[in-house]
């Protein structure tokens, strides 16, 4: 459906790609880069996407040699399809990369969860024909140091990219802002941002960075590795950044307050002080604690000095530690004084894994070759099997 904005007649963006014969991926990138210009939805629209004015589809289209020349400009390659590009050594083309020479327009998870650069073709010919020393020379001292550190500039010029094309595209203060706190680190969004209402208004204002699919936890925890910034210089170049748009986001109009179900509770909400009949646990110093009753009146308790046990609260309740369990008393009236054991069976000692059994104890075998050892019960401790899958598929040195 044709909608007009400002006058004008605008295509959604499904058939705008249609009509310039780009698949959904080409014509995303080229709206990224800027190769298709778009507009703001009108008043309207109910999907609140933005829109291709017709006179752009026809600009496009009056190019000679349309639409190669388009797919041309928006063409991305691989480290191997751009090193054979740029007539180097792929190796050679990596460390390009990684010091910052070009950087990438985009991404992909493979299977084996690790990060797929794609680079324009069009800027490693333009850096080919400019930078012949860096192509076909020694590499200088201060980029070999920066790689000896293990420096990696992909990841920060391609979110440098992305951000920039977001703030373009973004309305308003607040806008500009949930694009720029969505490269940032949680903890350090949370350290910035001390207002939740804020923190939830930047998180619903938050676009969408890359379009790489993220099905499993692997591809999502690589997803999250790419989309944020690392480095402290970085981390600071956002927060910095950040703090400013905040002001002005301030200023504009304040952030929507949150619902009355989503409310932080209060401080000590929850935890058992302050409420009836409760009583607040015992210092470790043995300093008087103060009761509560039932009219809410705070009654103190009597200092019994550092080394007294607290026994109970003023109504002569007893403690919750002093109260044996279920098992703690079937464990005492099988074995305490008095305790009967059954014709022709033999009392058996607790096995435990602190040392040697007592004379006359019965051991299985289990417990005997178990004796003397600790076992681990936690599953958190058995090794993960996800590095098989990674190692079966390098190939043998035979």
């Amino acid at each position: 459906m044709n909608v007009r904005y400002e006058g004008s007649e605008t295509l959604a963006m499904g058939r705008a790609a249609r009509e310039l014969g780009l698949k959904t991926g080409e014509f995303e990138l080229a709206v990224q880069l800027d190769e298709v210009g778009t507009v703001p939805p009108g008043p309207g629209d109910a999907s609140g996407r933005r829109r291709v004015p017709a006179a752009e589809i026809e600009r496009l289209q009056g190019e000679r040699g349309f639409p190669d020349t388009l797919r041309e400009r928006i063409r991305v390659v691989g480290a191997t399809e751009g090193a054979a590009l740029m007539g180097i050594a792929p190796g050679r083309f990596l460390r390009l990369a990684r010091a910052g020479c070009f950087g990438p327009v985009r991404f992909y998870v493979n299977r084996y969860g690790a990060i797929v650069w794609q680079y324009l073709a069009a800027e490693l010919s333009a850096f080919a024909g400019k930078e012949c020393s860096l192509i076909h020379g020694p590499t200088p001292p201060p980029m070999r140091a920066l790689l000896c550190s293990g420096q990696d500039w992909r990841g920060r010029l391609w979110r440098s990219r992305r951000v920039a094309q977001l703030v373009t595209d973004a309305d308003g203060s607040w806008a500009v802002s949930a694009v720029i706190a969505a490269v940032l680190p949680p903890e350090e969004l949370a350290a910035l941002v001390r207002d939740p209402a804020e923190r939830v208004w930047l998180r619903k204002l938050r676009p969408c960075l890359s379009s790489a699919g993220a099905n499993t936890t692997r591809t999502r925890a690589a997803v999250e590795r790419a989309e944020t910034a690392e480095e402290f210089d970085e981390v600071m170049w956002y927060r910095i950044s950040l703090s400013r748009q905040l002001d002005a986001a301030r200023r504009e109009h304040p952030a929507p307050a949150l619902p009355p179900s989503a409310a932080v509770p209060p401080s000590g909400a929850g935890t058992g002080s302050g409420g009836e009949g409760q009583v607040d646990e015992p210092t470790k110093t043995g300093k008087a604690v103060d009761a509560q009753d039932s009219r809410g009146a705070r009654t103190p308790v009597e200092d019994r000095g550092p080394t007294s046990e607290f026994k109970g609260d003023v109504r002569g309740l007893p403690a919750p530690g002093t109260v044996p369990s279920p098992r703690a008393r079937l464990i005492r009236a099988r074995t305490g004084p008095g305790a009967q054991s059954p014709a022709g069976t033999r009392p058996r000692a607790a096995v435990t894994g602190a040392g040697p059994a007592r004379h006359g104890a019965f051991l299985t075998r289990r417990a005997r070759a178990s004796s003397g050892r600790a076992r681990v019960q936690s599953p958190s401790f058995r090794k993960s099997p996800s590095w098989t899958t990674e190692t079966s598929s390098l190939p043998s040195r035979s």
